[in-house]
């Protein structure tokens, strides 16, 4: 059997760990293992630009924990690979934590830039959708400190970029006294949209029809839309209807942070940047006038193994 390989993507607000091995023709990746765990790695670094001691700390239980698990699933420590994004690439303290944690763990983590994030998310979500794909898409991959979009058609990757408008960020800029406040909600928009002027002129000229979710939020709309499902897990890729969405969407921004938690098929932890998130995907859809949005539970991990296990 073809030895495992880990890969962990420290997100700016979740951690999560993937564990394959190659399968078959039909099913390429055989997934061993998934975790993923609420570290706020951003929590005070987004105001600051100094990673927190205290999430330093949770960051390297979580690490540790994720070591133990891929070890324990055959894996040697030289194929585990750690992924880190924005928050790292832009705290000032990162090559301190990165040292501490090969001190502690001998992981080394490689801090990419957003444009090779927005590349390998691309290859995570193309190998979930159905082929041949035809139909030119736009893929959104919502994180805690960034947003990466990348434009395609088929194989070809038409255009791609990484904002800084991930979901604690704009949490950090337009909360009120810790909650989301509709009375904000004017200035968010203005914000974003002027954020994204980039991705709306680019799309002019490629007009894509399909916005597909990369995981986190996206995902988020799958459970709530699936909350009733007994054995809810979701697929490799999934159809979203639109028009539920919205309904979500207004629900999660009627409700207070303690509410959200409560409400069937949350994550606790995705409760707090959930209703900023969908302004962002509201956003797109609105000024692109898409009518067909997708869910991909493959991202960044997932396009990291294929790139490895060509």
């Amino acid at each position: 059997m073809p030895q495992p390989t880990a890969i962990i993507d420290l997100g700016t607000n979740t951690f999560q760990l993937l564990v394959a091995t190659r399968g078959n023709i039909s099913e390429p990746m055989q997934i061993i293992c998934q975790l993923q765990r609420p570290v706020q790695l951003g929590l005070g670094a987004m105001e600051t630009g100094l990673l927190q001691e205290n999430a330093m700390e949770r960051a390297l239980m979580a690490l540790t924990e994720f070591r133990a698990v891929a070890l324990a699933n055959g894996c040697q420590n030289t194929q585990i690979h750690a992924i880190g994004t924005s928050i790292l690439r832009r705290a000032s303290n990162t090559p301190q934590f990165v040292a501490e944690v090969h001190h502690r763990l001998g992981i080394k983590i490689q801090v990419i830039s957003g444009i090779e994030e927005a590349d390998l998310i691309y290859h995570g979500i193309y190998h979930s959708l159905p082929q041949p794909w035809g139909p030119t898409s736009l893929v959104m991959d919502i994180g805690g400190g960034s947003v990466e979009f990348i434009l395609f058609k088929g194989s070809n990757i038409l255009y791609k970029v990484s904002l800084e408008l991930g979901g604690l960020r704009l949490l950090s800029l337009f909360q009120q006294d810790g909650q989301f406040d509709l009375s904000r909600l004017d200035d968010m928009q203005a914000y974003i949209l002027d954020q994204m002027k980039p991705l709306f002129t680019a799309c002019t000229k490629y007009k894509p029809s399909v916005l597909i979710g990369a995981a986190g939020a996206f995902e988020t709309t799958w459970d709530l839309a699936n909350a009733d499902m007994p054995t809810r897990v979701i697929p490799s890729a999934s159809n979203l209807v639109i028009t539920q969405f919205y309904q979500q969407k207004k629900m999660v921004e009627e409700t207070d942070f303690e509410g959200r938690q409560s409400i069937r098929g949350m994550k606790a932890f995705r409760a707090g940047i959930l209703p900023y998130a969908n302004v962002l995907i509201a956003t797109v859809l609105k000024e692109l006038a898409i009518k067909n949005m997708w869910v991909s539970s493959y991202s960044l991990k997932e396009g990291y193994w294929f790139l490895q296990n060509k």
